[in-house]
């Protein structure tokens, strides 16, 4: 850390005199949650009236209203497990939208008052670095009226990332707590299998973006042959070192963004955050940037490979819930998806596990009908599962339907092909 004075210490009365009723409070997550400014607010035993603009990593971070505020609101684009209870207690909102929409209206619509962000320590000119969750924007922060941040050297200066000079900072809180890290289940089988068949899809020099969860991770694993290959994702996680140390992800072909990696999350282990630390390669960008629809679309051969829960007989794909009860988001899924679809040469696949269950239930179904579509027949191209490769671009209704149920496991296909029938009889 430089010599450089910094900024004023976050105390319990700064907390009592700004958390006040009305205001709204933005929090960075994933290994940018800065959860040593969270405690302090704990300590302050606040019963205030205001909204928490949640900005979790699923299955990495969440948060707790209560922690804030016995008056808290939390508002969040994803609908995490842990959250149900606060749903329960009316202390959580869920907004359904898709990640872009989201960060736009967090940069001009809902007003943020305070934000809470975790920085790296100072440069030699008094700026400090977003680090590895660098998704929010410039913007958001000039319109804010405080910015108050965990300054804490285990988060990595990345130099082509957003700065923060500390005379922005308005309160900080100094930790050298370790990051949170980001895990997911070793690959099963079935992953491996998917990712063979998605492997064949994918280019020398083509452009990826992955989505989150165990599938991602065989995929990027299936991918070691390939040549020339560029990144340009929401996140990004530790899957895609070797394939950068073997030189298969350089970046090469990339006609925007040459020879970067480009995302606005890293998350994984301590070790690839220092290895995020050390490439020189990294740039981190906010979701108005990473997620924009015209950046996307601009962006040759761009390949979006996203996972989902279900997917019915005409193409409509459900990634929200199951059985009608809510368990996540839209995310940044149908951002990705219709920018590949606009890329010139790109591509959009989604994958799944044909089954859930152990096998006992179709993740193929005759018709979505227990809860929202999240994304429409029209714009579903590749689905992937263990059993092969359905392509329903450019395919009729009935022919999309014969292909889908041709990657559904065996034993469902006669029952799919009657059910199917049967809505077809009122087409």
């Amino acid at each position: 850390m430089t010599a450089q004075a910094l900024p004023t210490p976050l105390s319990v009365d700064h907390i009592r005199e700004h958390f006040i009723d009305g205001i709204n409070l933005f929090v960075s997550g994933g290994a940018g949650q800065p959860d040593a400014v969270i405690n302090v607010i704990e300590q302050a035993g606040l019963s205030s009236s205001f909204r928490i603009i949640d900005n979790s990593l699923p299955t990495m971070t969440q948060l707790n209203p209560n922690q804030f505020s016995s008056g808290a609101l939390l508002n969040t684009g994803f609908f995490v497990g842990g959250y149900r209870e606060y749903y329960a207690q009316g202390k959580l909102e869920f907004v359904p939208a898709f990640h872009s929409a989201r960060f736009r209206a967090i940069d001009e619509e809902y007003d943020i008052n305070i934000v809470l962000i975790k920085v790296s320590e100072p440069d030699a000119r008094g700026y400090c670095s977003a680090g590895l969750h660098a998704d929010y924007s410039e913007t958001m922060l000039a319109n804010a009226d405080l910015i108050i941040a965990e300054i804490n050297p285990a988060m990595p200066y990345i130099d082509d990332a957003l700065k923060i000079s500390m005379d922005d900072i308005n309160y900080c809180v100094t930790s050298d707590a370790p990051l949170l890290e980001y895990s997911v289940a070793p690959s099963s089988a079935t992953d491996i299998k998917i990712a063979s068949y998605i492997s064949d899809l994918v280019e020398d020099g083509d452009c990826l973006q992955l989505g989150i969860g165990t599938l991602p991770v065989s995929i990027l694993e299936s991918l070691i042959n390939k040549k020339d290959l560029g990144i340009h994702t929401g996140l990004l996680t530790e899957a895609v070192m070797p394939l950068v140390e073997a030189g298969v992800v350089n970046g090469r072909k990339k006609n925007i963004d040459t020879g970067k990696i480009t995302t606005g999350i890293a998350a994984g282990s301590t070790a690839f955050y220092e290895w995020c630390a050390g490439c020189p390669d990294l740039r981190m960008k906010p979701v108005n940037y990473t997620h924009d629809g015209g950046v996307l679309a601009s962006i040759d051969r761009l390949v979006g490979i996203n996972t989902t829960l279900e997917i019915d007989l005409f193409g409509q794909i459900n990634s929200e819930t199951i059985k009608g009860k809510q368990i996540g988001g839209v995310g940044g899924l149908v951002d990705f998806l219709r920018g590949a679809r606009t890329s010139r040469g790109g591509r959009s696949i989604i994958a799944l596990h044909s089954t859930a269950r152990k096998g006992s239930i179709s993740k193929i179904v005759p018709l979505i009908n227990t809860g929202p579509v999240t994304v429409m027949r029209d714009d579903t191209d590749y689905v992937v599962t263990e059993f092969g490769v359905a392509r329903l671009s450019n395919l009729s209704v009935e022919k999309r339907a014969e292909a889908l149920i041709d990657i559904a496991l065996p034993d469902f296909r006669a029952s799919l092909t009657s059910d199917w029938q049967a809505l077809l009889a009122k087409f």
